[in-house]
């Protein structure tokens, strides 16, 4: 062998061990980092001797670094990530209305049983005083549930905003992150040359994970390595362009008080001056007849409605939204309907000469006027209202089942006059109360008679009840199972990935073995051929 091929291997080698330590130390290093993907030095042998004739001698070069990735895997994990992120924003916001539920502490239905048994006990004697206070104090218990129900469910919508809000804008951080990793990798890439640095495609991946879990929506690799990140088809990235969240006046910071229809993203034009604002959230609207202006009347002579839509589905954007815009509404309708059922039935009660009972429920004036709406004969607009909502066309009256589908805008039977009536103002739980009092005038004309009648308004109640507390206990369940299933698929995909990507502490503890011996022995060959020149040198001296 010639002593320059000598030479020349053994620096191949001392480069390749380093090389081989170099991409050790750092996967040893970042097997703590979140995202960070394994990797290995590509190193190629050429010129191995076939005979002791040849001099060509032996020479290592390191060709690159392999990055252990599967795309295909890592778009599943994503996808997945996006759902379970989705399925853990639900369960969360709803955790302490879930908890009223199903705590006998707080339930509605308990407070409803004794105040009906209270009035059963008047019943059997009307002038007991003891009986009477009873009444008033179970009522109070149950305008104070039905209030406390209702002013949960209106904090779930206001913390699902103010999170929304916090999701968008931390969106809006990232995409311009992800767009300058997309220039830095661009940039990078030569082709057939150089590539981007495992590093760079690591970030990449951490920003699209962060995306996903926050909005949802899907992820593309370009072919030059760089991402694009898409809301139901609309990029939100698109290479070195991020597009951004936004109000109808274009101002990127969200707030909590912007309603959905206000929201938008802001896509960037090529010339930068007229970007396009694309609507994030379609509320249900009417079909339109033929002629274009009469709203379509399907054969129950009930509006035909498009439903709502939105680009947001996934992650926790999609859950607020979700929430916002269809849990909420939906249930505090039907607590509302529940309280207009309260004040209507009770305060109609009549005794044996046919005089009403002083009302007992009411709800708060939303005017300057302290007069409560009762809907007793002196209130006429509040009966008017009352009765604007449960009386049908013919003079009989809806039961409440028909007027939750029929204020439902997904429902087949939904009738926007229902919606109208039931959305007022005036009925809103939180507004609920206990407008009769402790004093003997509050039970003048409360006999025997009018106790047994509201006692009889017990069943009236049940289907109410029954409905309001297993629809939401139902909805909270299944989001619940459904978490559970997207928590171990998620579990499952990252196993995968990380068999494939993540670091073996004991592989590269024999890599880094095997490296030092090879840079040993790559430093003792140039250690023998110094000492080979020194003796050679000595003895031409």
């Amino acid at each position: 062998m010639r002593t320059a091929a000598l030479f020349d291997s053994a620096m191949a080698g001392l480069q390749s061990a380093q090389s081989g330590m170099l991409v050790t130390s750092q996967n040893v290093t970042g097997s703590s980092v979140e995202g960070y993907v394994r990797r290995t030095s590509n190193v190629r042998v050429n010129g191995l001797s076939p005979s002791s004739m040849d001099l060509t001698g032996t020479s290592f070069a390191v060709e690159g670094f392999t990055r252990y990735f599967d795309n295909l895997l890592q778009g599943q994990l994503l996808s997945q990530q996006s759902k379970t992120s989705y399925s853990q924003a639900l369960t969360q916001s709803v955790a302490p209305l879930d908890a009223m539920l199903t705590e006998p502490a707080t339930s509605i239905a308990t407070a409803l049983g004794n105040f009906f048994n209270a009035a059963g006990s008047i019943a059997n004697e009307p002038t007991n005083s003891a009986y009477q206070q009873s009444l008033i104090g179970n009522a109070r218990l149950v305008a104070d549930r039905v209030r406390g129900l209702a002013n949960a469910v209106g904090q779930i919508s206001s913390n699902a905003s103010q999170a929304l809000a916090d999701v968008l804008n931390q969106a809006n951080s990232l995409t311009p992150q992800l767009a300058s990793i997309n220039a830095k990798i661009r940039a990078a890439a030569i082709p057939g040359v150089a590539a981007a640095s495992p590093d760079l495609l690591d970030e990449r991946d951490r920003i699209l994970g962060k995306l996903q879990e926050l909005v949802g929506g899907s992820t593309l690799i370009n072919e030059d390595a760089t991402a694009s990140f898409l809301l139901n088809g609309q990029h939100l990235v698109d290479r070195e362009v991020a597009n951004k969240f936004t109000n109808t006046a274009g101002t990127s910071v969200i707030r909590s008080d912007m309603p959905l229809t206000d929201l938008r993203i802001k896509v960037a034009s090529l010339d930068g001056r007229n970007p396009v604002y694309v609507k994030l959230v379609l509320p249900s609207v009417e079909q339109k007849a033929i002629d274009g202006v009469n709203p379509l009347i399907d054969a129950n002579g009930n509006s035909v409605m498009v439903p709502g839509q939105t680009i947001l589905q996934d992650g926790k954007a999609g859950a607020y939204v979700h929430l916002i815009q269809n849990f909420v509404p939906t249930v505090q309708k039907s607590i509302n309907l529940l309280a207009t059922q309260l004040v209507r039935s009770v305060n109609q009660i009549t005794n044996a000469a046919g005089n009403a009972i002083a009302p007992i429920f009411g709800f708060s004036s939303i005017t300057s006027s302290p007069t409560p709406l009762t809907g007793i004969s002196t209130d006429t607009a509040g009966k008017a209202l009352l009765d604007g909502l449960w009386k049908k066309a013919d003079g009989t009256n809806f039961v409440y089942s028909e007027l939750v589908e029929g204020s439902n805008p997904q429902s087949n039977n939904y009738r926007k006059s229902i919606d109208t009536a039931l959305s007022k103002a005036e009925f809103d739980a939180r507004q609920f109360k206990v407008v009769g009092t402790f004093d003997n005038a509050q039970f003048a004309n409360m006999d025997a008679t009018a106790s047994a009648a509201l006692q009889s308004k017990r069943d009236s109640f049940t289907s109410p009840v029954t409905f309001i507390t297993s629809s939401v206990a139902t909805t909270i369940a299944t989001w619940k199972n459904t978490l559970q299933s997207d928590e171990a698929l998620e579990k499952s995909l990252a196993n995968q990935k990380s068999s494939i990507t993540g670091v073996n502490l004991d592989e590269e503890a024999a890599n880094l073995v095997k490296y030092q011996q090879l840079y040993n022995a790559s430093s003792k060959l140039m250690q023998t051929g110094k000492q080979m020149f020194d003796t050679l040198l000595g003895m031409l001296s």
